[in-house]
């Protein structure tokens, strides 16, 4: 009897440790909705005190995701990449379904996309971590996104924002593998330059922005401009250039700066720290006197 005993209370004791590691495994928080800036400038901080350091500044019409309210007075949240706090004074249209534009990246393996809000629902694909995906909404804790072909629903805390939508989020998957790739580095034009950065969090310096951006999609880059030309993809020539190709900038013997074009004979790139990240055109002084050579990282 005092076996019988023992191995129930050691079945118990599995069953509680199996629970906690589920909870724990499952640990980033589930969205409660989201809501609107209504000032000019709103800061973004590390946390719920106007002493702490500011992570990014928001603009007038941007929206937040509303993660919880730990405290009186402010939304912690998640914004286009940067997760932190907010004063709930400046918040507004808080709403648990809105429409709104994000791009995302998964951050679990076999993760089910449902036709609706709920786990009962269809399943509509089933995708690994690092899959990059346009957020469209939120509804109820759950991102409506659109990927592979597909427009359903994620669970928020499957999904973490990495940066601004872009206009043509809702055609991406028709779009090549390139011209996403440019569309998604275009939502960092206005990020600040910070030598030695490669997050939107912080900032970008040239080879960082280039860095940050291959690597949301899988590619593993080298990190400084004369090594991304050394070392990564193949060389292409200024006139057939396309969208996503990577473009170097220098002298006969030494590169110093490299963007990622866009398209339309422009690129964008982290300029110098007054400027930033900037969309600048290959007809100004960077493609006549400074241009030094192309490479084509993706089909």
């Amino acid at each position: 009897m005092k076996s019988i005993k023992k191995i129930i209370a050691m079945i118990l004791s599995l069953c509680v440790i199996s629970s906690f590691a589920l909870i724990s495994a499952s640990a980033a928080p589930i969205a409660d909705g989201a809501g609107k800036v209504t000032c000019d400038v709103l800061n973004l901080r590390e946390e719920p005190n106007t002493n702490c350091t500011v992570l990014t500044t928001l603009v007038n019409s941007d929206t937040v995701v509303i993660l919880d309210q730990p405290n009186s007075g402010w939304y912690h949240v998640s914004a286009y990449g940067t997760v932190g706090y907010v004063s709930a004074d400046y918040i507004g249209e808080v709403e648990a379904a809105k429409n709104f534009t994000a791009v995302a990246k998964l951050i679990g393996d076999d993760v089910r996309m449902r036709a609706r809000p709920n786990t009962s629902s269809d399943i509509l694909g089933t995708y690994s971590s690092g899959a990059i995906m346009d957020v469209i909404g939120i509804n109820n804790g759950w991102y409506k996104v659109k990927y592979d072909g597909n427009t359903g629903y994620i669970r928020s805390d499957f999904l973490e924002l990495t940066g601004r939508g872009t206009q043509t989020a809702s055609s991406s998957t028709a779009l090549s593998e390139g011209q996403k790739i440019a569309e998604f580095a275009m939502q960092f034009n206005g990020y600040n330059y910070v030598y030695g950065a490669e997050s939107p969090s912080v900032g970008f310096d040239c080879s960082g922005l280039i860095y940050y951006v291959y690597g949301q999609f899988g590619y593993s880059l080298s990190r400084t401009a004369s090594s991304q030309y050394a070392n990564n993809g193949w060389i292409v020539s200024q006139s057939a250039l396309r969208p996503g190709d990577v473009v170097f900038f220098g002298t006969s013997d030494k590169i110093y700066h490299v963007g990622l074009y866009i398209g339309n004979n422009e690129f964008i790139h982290a300029c110098d720290s007054n400027t930033g990240v900037i969309i600048s055109s290959l007809d100004s002084r960077w493609g006549t006197t400074s241009w030094y050579g192309a490479k084509r990282i993706v089909n």
